[in-house]
């Protein structure tokens, strides 16, 4: 039997976070064509890094918090879906940080000042920002994704105490309150 068989990769093309690979096989007998290809097209899609697979690294903040006149903030909790937690940059004074995940997809950002001293009189506290260095399995989800069996959470969702001269309340913690800014470590100087 007499064949020869090339194989290539051709038509490459990378654009708008859509990586397309097509495989290339030319080769005799036709049967044998089918086969190859059969074999390779796994090969070569797994070699190629699609979205998901590719994750984006972010330092993460905490802003935009409402407060009202002498209001503080005094602690808060995120639920994430979709993140991962790569290291904790800097713990701001008198503040104790959680930040960690699940085998799943699901994690948690809690923070939590000791005393009143320690708790920040500014809605977007600046010993917050890029405080905590992440990765995104996708874009961010901005709310509750409902399923027919119940439902994809918000990439983040939760909430922070903000104590008042008339108590503590409570105010909900969106995708809005978290600020992303792509890098790829943790600032140096970092504590």
């Amino acid at each position: 039997m007499n064949f020869s068989a090339s194989f290539g990769i051709a038509n490459f093309h990378q654009g708008n976070e859509v990586k397309i690979a097509t495989l290339i096989a030319a080769s005799q007998p036709p049967h044998y064509n089918l086969g190859m290809k059969a074999l390779l097209l796994p090969l070569v899609l797994a070699t190629f890094s699609f979205p998901a697979d590719n994750p984006t690294t972010y330092l993460a903040s905490i802003r935009n918090i409402p407060l009202a006149q002498g209001g503080s903030i005094e602690k808060f909790s995120i639920s994430t879906w979709g993140v991962e937690f790569l290291a904790v940059c800097h713990i701001p004074y008198g503040w104790r940080i959680t930040a960690g995940n699940s085998a799943s997809p699901d994690g948690e950002l809690d923070g939590e000042g000791s005393e009143g001293i320690t708790w920040f009189d500014k809605s977007s506290p600046k010993e917050l920002a890029g405080f905590v260095l992440l990765e995104l399995y996708g874009p961010v989800q901005r709310a509750d994704v409902p399923l027919a069996n119940g439902y994809i959470p918000a990439t983040f969702s939760g909430q922070a105490t903000i104590n008042t001269d008339d108590g503590d309340r409570k105010v909900p913690i969106t995708y809005k309150n978290v600020g992303l800014l792509a890098a790829r470590q943790c600032p140096s100087g970092a504590r």
